[in-house]
Parts: structure tokens; sequence; C-alpha cells
């Protein structure tokens, strides 16, 4: 039996007695009868509750199926010995903890049982106090056992789940030491910069940095900066294989910290470490710069928008006045845009306009500068210029280049550049001034139907300023009734009598006197204002109309130019029939004109419209036909009552043969299709007798009545509606 110092017992018996519970389950495997009941009665006596196993394999089944706190074996027993019992229920993961009682008196048996697990060695015969200390101590040692288990499980745990944190951030996060060099950092690294954590432990910070960041990282991670202050933050591009780039932003923080005791076992320990965290910014950066992109540039076309452009005329400025050089404006516009526009559509001229900015970038030097202005104009910064004759030639560039037709398909357009030039310092010498005079030129060049370049003027800016004068005046001019209507009757060559009357409108301005449309149209469709005067013609007619009915005049039919603009709302039909009904006029007597190149913008819409105005009686006519994108399939499927050929194949009858086909085609369709045809600006009597030879039925022009004042063609009307040639 182990002998136990008397002193010992006594000073350890209340911690013994503290550490076991009643409750305490004890195995006994032995032999013997008689001493394992007198074991069990001395343990039951002691508050244990102790159940004996005659044989090694029943004990180890009993241990398998139930719990026991401790186990008390004999080395000798009757199947296997107590040694094999030992290894037994540790390799099937049994860790009850166990006490050899044995009466085996050789000593490298009880260190074999010691070695194999045993907590201790009790030789019989047992003295019973012994025996209980024994028990109490392995219980007590048992206790504590699992409670170290528990908290290292605990720890493990802890360690885990802060590791776990750590990888798991979003952030890389890495500690560095006083001299900047990364001692610790998380598995961030590797999913955002593609990189093993062997590649950068040891190292410098600042040889994870991007090559255009790198001076200004390694004076940030130096020791001289890293120790003036506690807290750092800045932001850097990181080198990253997995990006095509080759970098990414990232934010870095660093502060300040005293590592743990535990790692202070070496001289490195004793110095400041910084903890740091390195936020990826890259989303944050993409996103910023497309919206500084998308501010600065045109969606459509890629180009710089009016804003960059300011910005890039005003450096050209500091410079040009720097060095006393010249630079240009250019304000250049598609000429006939809109045509293009109906006849490709919308989505086909937009990509016809990332085409001609592509066209135009082609021409230019390194130093000029393209912009979109807005819809089909462009503005363009011409820098280092000699003469004007140095401008020039980027205008001939440009048509030069768009002398090749832009295709789409089947279809083809051939576009040209009109261009409205301003130079500094002669034309201005501010941004704005020279924006402002090259739009003028252009402008005034357009006016004057010079479709090739213009140079500002100061004169110009007159003119400009009456048309904008102009443009204010017309809320007024609708409102007060300024403007007038005059009617230019529609002849029928086989009688001469007034078939019908065209509604032609007037400005009558009180200070500037009567204006032609071709002076104030344009400006009403800009303004935005051409539904309003076409409401006002139509009530005008209408009002008309109805005295004449009254007084027995009036002609078979009375024509009204509709602007496609007008047409387009939705309400135009309702509110063109309302008007009718309103004034009691009959939808027989008005005829609406239409250009042509309405039926290629939205076809079905069109359609529709048409045939609601045809149902209530009015009629349709096709005004200018010839002239733009004419299809004979919408001849055929809209509800058309007339064609007018326009007055520039009338006015080349009389010296271009080749004109004679196409009114003779024009005529043949109309036959063809039993649509009524008449002609528009017949002058001369060759011109009367050609039309009349070839089955034209209607004319109208000089040759028979200019536009005349209400009152004078009622006094027409009056007398008749005959008219006599020579």
């Amino acid at each position: 039996m182990t002998a136990w110092k008397a002193s010992r017992l006594a000073d350890t018996a209340g911690q013994l007695a503290e550490s076991h519970a009643p409750s305490k389950r004890l195995l006994i495997i032995e032999d013997d009868p008689g001493f394992s009941e007198s074991l069990r009665y001395l343990l039951s006596f002691n508050g244990f509750q102790p159940e004996i196993a005659a044989t090694g394999e029943r004990g180890l089944e009993m241990l398998a199926g139930e719990h026991f706190d401790l186990v008390l074996i004999d080395l000798s027993l009757p199947d296997i010995s107590g040694h094999d019992v030992i290894c037994s229920a540790r390799e099937r993961g049994i860790s009850t903890p166990m006490i050899v009682v044995s009466g085996e008196s050789e000593i490298d048996a009880a260190i074999l049982a010691l070695r194999l697990g045993a907590l201790d060695y009790v030789r019989k015969p047992i003295e019973p106090e012994f025996l209980i200390y024994a028990v109490n101590r392995a219980l007590a040692q048992s206790t504590l056992q699992r409670e170290h288990q528990l908290a290292q499980h605990q720890i493990n745990r802890s360690e885990r789940l802060h590791r776990f944190l750590i990888d798991a951030s979003p952030d890389i996060i890495f500690i560095l030491d006083q001299n900047g060099r990364v001692s610790f950092i998380n598995d961030r690294m590797k999913a955002l910069l593609g990189l093993e954590d062997k590649a950068v432990l040891g190292r410098h910070f600042s040889r994870l940095v991007h090559a255009h960041d790198r001076e200004r990282a390694r004076y940030a991670f130096s020791a001289q900066e890293l120790s003036e202050t506690t807290m750092h933050s800045f932001e850097l591009r990181l080198k990253s294989h997995a990006d095509v780039t080759g970098f990414r932003y990232f934010e870095v923080n660093l502060a300040l910290i005293g590592l743990p005791e535990d790692e202070s076992d070496n001289a490195a320990a004793d110095q400041d470490h910084f903890y740091g965290v390195a936020r990826d910014t890259t989303a944050r950066r993409e996103v910023e710069a497309l919206a500084n992109y998308q501010s600065n540039h045109d969606a459509l076309t890629g180009l710089p928008n009016r804003h960059l452009f300011r910005d890039h005329l005003a450096l050209a400025l500091i410079r040009a006045r720097r060095n006393s050089e010249q630079i240009a404006v250019l304000h250049l516009n598609l000429d006939r845009f809109k045509h293009i526009n109906d006849l490709f559509g919308h989505a086909k001229a937009d990509e016809l306009l990332r085409e001609v900015g592509e066209r135009i970038q082609r021409c230019l030097r390194g130093g000029d500068t393209l912009a979109r202005f807005v819809g089909d104009e462009f503005l363009l910064l011409n820098s280092f210029i000699w003469s004007q004759r140095d401008v020039l030639q980027i205008v001939e560039r440009i048509n030069h280049e768009f002398a090749a037709p832009f295709q789409d398909g089947d279809k083809s357009a051939h576009l040209s550049v009109s261009a409205g030039i301003a130079l500094f310092p002669t034309h201005g010498e501010t941004a704005d001034a020279l924006i402002r005079h090259a739009n003028i030129a252009l402008y005034h060049g357009r006016l004057s139907g010079n479709k090739g370049h213009s140079f500002f003027m100061p004169e110009m800016g007159e003119s400009t300023d009456q048309r904008l004068q102009l443009q204010s005046e017309l809320h007024q001019a609708i409102d007060q009734n300024q403007f007038v209507l005059f009617y230019q009757p529609q002849v029928g060559l086989q009688d001469r009598c007034i078939r019908g009357v065209e509604a032609l409108i007037r400005w009558n301005h009180p200070q500037r006197g009567l204006l032609q449309p071709g002076d104030f149209l344009q400006l009403v469709e800009d303004a935005d204002l051409i539904s309003s005067l076409d409401e006002w013609v139509t009530r005008d007619v209408c009002k008309t109309l109805r005295e004449w009915q009254r007084e027995g005049i009036a002609p078979p039919r009375v024509a009204i130019n509709i602007s496609p603009r007008h047409l387009e709302e939705n309400d135009f039909v309702a509110k063109f029939i309302a008007l009718l009904t309103e004034y009691g006029i009959d939808p027989n007597l008005i005829e609406v004109e239409l250009t042509e190149n309405l039926f290629i913008r939205d076809p079905s819409m069109v359609a529709r419209k048409l045939q609601t105005l045809a149902a209530h009686g009015v009629m349709i006519a096709i005004d200018d036909f010839g002239t733009q994108y004419s299809s004979l399939s919408y001849l055929q499927k809209f509800p058309i009552h007339t064609l007018k050929i326009d007055k520039s194949f009338v006015w080349e009858i009389d010296r271009e043969y080749r004109q004679h086909a196409i009114i003779k085609a024009i005529i043949s369709i109309a036959h063809g299709l039993e649509l009524n045809l008449v002609a528009e600006g017949v002058e001369t009597d060759e011109q009367l007798r050609f039309l009349e030879i070839h089955g034209c039925d209607e004319i109208q022009g000089y040759l028979f009545s200019k536009p005349l004042q209400r009152e004078k063609l009622e006094n027409l009307l009056r007398q008749g509606c005959r008219f006599q040639t020579d």
C-alpha cells in the first residue's frame, strides 16, 4: 500500500472532503468476492455509490454502458489483466479515472499501471483511511482536470472565433512593428490582393503598395513618421494580383498598441507596435469616378460635355495669355440632321451621332477638345493656331471626313457641318464670350444661307439680339392677336374657278411691320409655341368660314397647315374637332396640310389620328411632296386626299428638262391613286401650259393670285371666283 505521511493527510483532509459529492458512482472491478464486498461496504459508509464487476470484460461493459466517476481495479482478474482493462478502456474512449487496488508486489506492475493512465496505486491489504483519501484525491484531480479541459476548450473556441472574425473581416487586418514591418496579417489579403501571408510577413508594408504611391507610403510608414502620433489614416493603392488594373484602393488606419505579456519573450516585443486596418475603397472610388465621368461627359457620345469643355477652355485661355497665342472656339452644327432623324428614327440617329463624334475626333490634333453641346451641335476648342486659315483647315478636314456616307443597313445619308468661329483675343477674352460669339456666328451663317463657316463679327450680335427680342415677344403677339391670316386661292385648271384657299399666317408686328413666316416660325418652334399658334390659326379660320357661310361666299375648302409637333400631341384630334363643332363648321370644308416627313416618325400613331380626322370628314393633304423622304407605301396606307407638288419642281419647268420627268411621275402617281393634285408656285404661262397638258388638277401661285388679305379675297369670292389667262 502507498505510504502517506500523516501530516499531509491532515493538511489536505479538508480540501478532499469538499471535493467529493455523496452521489459519486464508483465501479469496483475485483474477482475476490469477500474483498469486493468489504470494499463496497467501506465506500458506501463514506457516502459513495459503489458497484461491482467480477471480471475485466464485465467491467468494460459497465463502463461502456453507464457513467462512473471513478474505477477501482485489481490487476489480477480471471479473464484479462487490469493492465488490459485500462488499455481497452482508453482505446474505446472511456476517460473515467482509475485507481489500481492490487496485491501485486512488483514495482514494475505499479509503474506500468501509472503509465497506462491510472491515477494512483494502492496495495493490498489496504488501510481504509488511506484508500478513502486516495479516492477523494482522485475525484478532486478528475474534477480539476475536467474544469481545465473545459476552460481550455473555451479558450480554444474563443481563439478560433477570434481568428474567424479576423479572417472573415471584409478588411485587411495587420500588425506592424516599430519599423513598419508586417508581423501579422489576416487571410483577407489573399482574397483581395491574391497574396499569401508568407510573401508579406517580415517585410516592410510599403512592399505591398503600388508603384505610384510607394514613395508616399515609405514616408508614411517610416519610423519617424509613425512615432509622431498614435493614430494614422491615409489612402493608398495596394498591388493586387487579382485585378487587371494591378492595384486596388484602400483606406489605411493605424493605431499604436502594446503586445500582450505572453508575446514579450523577445527584444522586439518591448517596442511599440501598430494595429492596422486596410479597408477596400475600390468600389467607392469606381462609383465616384463614374459619377465624375458622367457629370463631365455626354452620355450618348462619351465626349466631354459643355462643363468640361468650359474647364478646358479656361485652362487654354490662361496658357494663351501667358504665351501670347491665339485659340479658336468652333460651334459645329450638322446640316439637315432633323431630316436624318426622321429618316433613321431616334435610336439609329443616336448611333449616327456617336459615329459623327468619332469622325470629327479623327480630324483633330492632340491639344484640341471636342465636346457635345446639345442635340446635333458640338463645341471644338482649337489651340495653338496662327491664322484663320488654320481653323478653316480643321473645318475642311471634317467635311472631307464626312464625304463618305453614313450607313444603316440599306439606308445611307450624307452629312455636312456648319461652323461658327470665334477667335481669342479678337472676338472675346473670356470663355463665355467666345462660346456665345461662336454660337452667334453659327446662327447668323445659317440664317444667311451660308452652311460652311462664319467668323464672328460684332454686327452679328445685334442681329441675333433682334431675333431673341422677337422670340420674347411671341407670347404677347398670340395673346394680343398680332397675327393675321392671308389666303391664297387654289384654282382648277379645267374651269379656272377657285377650288379652295390656303390659310397663310403673317405677324403684324407693332414696330417691324408685316413679318413673313420665315422670319418667325422657327422662333415659334424653338419657344415651344407652335401648338398655340396652330390653334389660333384653326380658330381664326373657323370664325371666318362661319361668316363667309352666312354671306354665302365660302370657298369649297380651306387648307390649314399643321406642324408635326402639334399633331403628335395626344389630344390634337379631340381639340381640332371640338373647334369645328364650336363654330358649326362642316369638316368637309377643312383640309389639313402636313409635310411628308411626319409619316416616318411614328406611322401607327399618325395613321390612327388621320383616320379619325378623315372619319369626321376632314381632308388630308401632303405638302411639298417629293422634297423629303417620299415613300409610296404611305400614300396607300393613310387616308390622303391631296398631293401638292413643291414649287421647287415647278420653278424648274422653264429651264431644267429633268424636272419634267419628276413632275410627270408625281402626276401619274396622283391619278393612279385617284388623289387630287395641286401644283404650288406657278408663276409663268409655260409652267401653266405644261401642268395643264399633263393633267394637273389645280394650281396655286402668283400667276393667278398672290396671298390675299381677307377683305380682298372676299371681293374675289363675290365676283364669281373665275380667273382668266391669256
